[in-house]
């Protein structure tokens, strides 16, 4: 083999070893950015379920506190706790559903069991 032969078989190793370097970083950072969304997108889930637990908590405790006394003139539904329950369950209706909730058919429409 020749030093010429040679010198053009190092010259296209080295062109490889520069593409696999650049593929990787695009690689990697492909992965990174992924990574990012799904640590976020889990990050959003867990927020929905601590957000659920202050509802319930909130559900809980408000039986033991006193109603508010109906205002002379005004809506006498207002204190009901019927009324009470239909409000949060309009305000779950309007809360961001999962994907995980959304696939399995839980998409907010229905009271979660």
């Amino acid at each position: 083999m020749t030093d010429e032969q040679l010198a053009l078989r190092l010259r296209r190793l080295e062109q490889q070893i520069r593409a696999f370097k650049e593929l990787h970083v695009r690689e990697v950072g492909d992965l990174a950015e992924k990574l990012q969304l799904v640590i976020k997108l889990h990050a959003d889930e867990l927020q929905l379920i601590l957000d659920e637990l202050e509802a319930i908590k909130s559900e809980v405790a408000a039986p033991h506190s006193a109603p508010p006394a109906a205002e002379p003139g005004g809506d006498p539904a207002a204190s009901s706790p019927k009324r009470a329950k239909w409000l949060a369950e309009q305000e779950r209706k309007k809360a961001p559903v999962s994907r995980r909730s959304l696939l399995l058919g839980r998409g907010g429409d229905e009271p979660k069991a």
